[in-house]
């Protein structure tokens, strides 16, 4: 049985109020990969009444109650993405699919019918807010996911070009939850449901708004934001606000100012393997709601499982490790093989699981000998810390089991894999190149200039050599055909015509074939972000131009792919 969408299966369902109604921009999908579902059968566990509103007609606002008004709270999210990077290209340009829609159809209404906006707003968190405090102002608003998490304090926005408050302010929401939000939206909802006011919660993972700052400034460790004033009208400040913010790793209690206003933000909670295994054992129907047929987004993860969260990576074009974190929470191996197991056993299983992975497939498992860093610079440069140990035998030790399941014929990697040696070993090449690919080994070099590469926080063209000497060499011994396939990203901070060329020698040397490329797209809170509006990086103070043409990023984006 699905959560309900309407009155209707509200009354079917025995519900007469419910205790939280989750509002979302995408179709409601009943699967441990969509936030909603997660959410939603989390506080339902716990014994909470829980709607899921999915894409209501934001421009009505009696629309936000067709569930009526929830006895505790809604709880908005922006989707599974920033509404901006799922409206639009890197050249700003509507796109025209929206995978988390209905046939992939951003819009209400159908090709050739009537009047036609799109499903999910620009900017929707706000949005949606907005809607909800005009059909129903007393009830208490939380806001969460990538979208509410990623402009959370002042930030650079480059659809607008502008530096813009943190969205709690534009939204009116009543608190925000960052992050990982299971533990801390069940703890935000009980604290509301006790009566609580917003701005007296202190939860970890959460942010309010504050007429004062009270005696925030005196908490032991708080870090002082540059206000929203000053970051708006000085680069070096917002740059040192973006040091400030990173260098916390939301550790303390973070304090920005704005107007006669404070944004307190409380310091972050890490889940702990056994909480991941609660969250994905909990009862999913794995599959979207009846009243839509096909969810593009679905077809791609229906036969997915998350086997880990978290990054330490820290690409600097990546939002990943500011919202999942740069520490890895890792399943444990029985709970994975559970899943597998419900999933083999479904009627129209088809014999393959999909991906067993996270934000990088072999980070699963891996972990800091010395209990964890500040700087959490795990891979050094492509050297690897002394500190690290890597899960790479563990998490390939899942994989055989896996394919052991009755039913299933094939595993596939379809998460990123990191090519570093100090995470992906010999044996471990071998072994996802003979079981886990199908002809083709995806990598994510992202560029062939080391300058660029550096910026970027990769690792060096040699790290990639030294890669590719050993992915050739286990290829000819094991008499695989398997080639590589380069991922890349053109328009960077710190490219020219001369890191082009680079990068298009470096395709050509390793004959690299088939390349997939995308123009860089700024997106709130990441290095490279601040390195695009500031024309220098705010770690170093390094130089760095940006080609701001996108017609021109388009003809690199074009040369490269040919190139390939």
């Amino acid at each position: 049985m699905f959560l309900p969408t309407s009155r209707h299966e509200m009354q079917k369902q025995g519900i007469e109020q419910c205790d939280v109604v989750i509002v979302t921009p995408d179709a409601y999908v009943d699967h441990p990969s969509f936030a909603m579902a997660i959410l939603g059968r989390f506080l339902e566990k716990q014994g909470y009444k829980v709607g899921i509103l999915s894409q209501p007609d934001w421009k009505n606002p009696e629309s936000f109650l067709e569930l009526g008004v929830p006895r505790i709270a809604f709880a908005v999210s922006g989707g599974q993405a920033d509404s901006m990077v799922i409206n639009y290209t890197a050249k700003k340009i509507p796109r025209k699919e929206d995978r988390f829609c209905e046939d992939g159809n951003p819009y209400f209404s159908k090709k050739g019918e009537g009047k036609k906006y799109r499903i999910r707003p620009d900017r929707t968190v706000a949005v949606y807010c907005n809607q909800i405090k005009t059909a129903c102002r007393d009830v208490p608003i939380i806001i969460g996911g990538i979208e509410a998490s990623l402009r959370r304090i002042a930030h650079y926005d480059f659809w607008s070009d502008k530096i813009r408050r943190t969205v709690l302010l534009d939204s009116k929401a009543d608190i925000l939850i960052y992050g990982m939000g299971e533990y801390p939206l069940l703890e935000t909802v009980q604290n509301l449901e006790n009566g609580i006011p917003p701005e007296m919660i202190r939860v970890p993972n959460t942010a309010i708004i504050c007429r004062k700052s009270g005696n925030y400034e005196n908490v032991e460790n708080a870090v002082i934001l540059p206000s929203f004033k000053e970051v708006e009208d000085s680069k070096d400040k917002f740059a040192e606000a973006w040091r400030l913010f990173e260098k916390n790793d939301d550790r303390n209690v973070l304090i920005q100012k704005y107007d006669t206003r404070y944004y307190v933000q409380q310091p972050k909670r890490q889940a702990t393997q056994e909480e991941l295994d609660y969250i994905y054992d909990l009862r999913f129907e794995r599959r979207p709601h009846p009243k839509y047929q096909r969810i593009p987004a679905f077809d791609m993860i229906e036969t997915s499982v998350t086997s880990h969260r978290g990054c330490f990576g820290d690409c600097s074009f990546c939002a990943i490790s500011a919202h999942q974190g740069k520490e890895i929470v890792s399943r444990s191996r029985d709970s994975i093989l559970k899943e597998i197991k419900a999933i083999s056993g479904m009627k129209n299983f088809r014999g393959t699981i999909t991906d067993i992975g996270g934000p990088t497939a072999n980070m699963y498992g891996s972990k800091c000998a010395s209990g964890g860093c500040i700087t959490h610079d795990c891979l050094k440069s492509g050297e690897g810390c002394k500190n690290l140990v890597p899960g790479t035998k563990e998490y390939l030790s899942i994989l055989d089991e896996a394919l052991k399941i009755r039913n299933v014929k094939r595993i596939q990697i379809n998460s990123g894999i990191r090519y570093e040696q100090c995470i992906l070993n010999d044996s471990a090449i071998e072994s996802i190149l003979g079981k886990y690919i199908s002809g083709r080994m995806k990598i994510a070099p992202e560029s062939g200039s080391d300058k660029v590469l550096k910026l970027m926080n990769k690792p060096s063209t040699k790290i990639f050599e030294g890669f590719y000497k050993r992915f050739t060499g286990i290829r000819k011994k094991s008499g695989l055909k398997c080639i590589l396939t380069p991922y890349l990203i053109t328009g960077h901070p710190g490219e020219g015509e001369k890191e082009i060329l680079e990068t298009s020698e470096f395709l050509k040397r390793f004959g690299l074939s088939g390349a997939q490329s995308q123009i860089f797209t700024p997106t709130p809170m990441t290095r490279s972000t601040a390195m695009y509006y500031l024309g220098y990086d705010p770690v170093t103070g390094q130089k760095t131009e940006s080609e701001k043409d996108r017609k021109k990023l388009e003809k690199r984006k074009t040369y490269l792919l040919n190139r390939s």
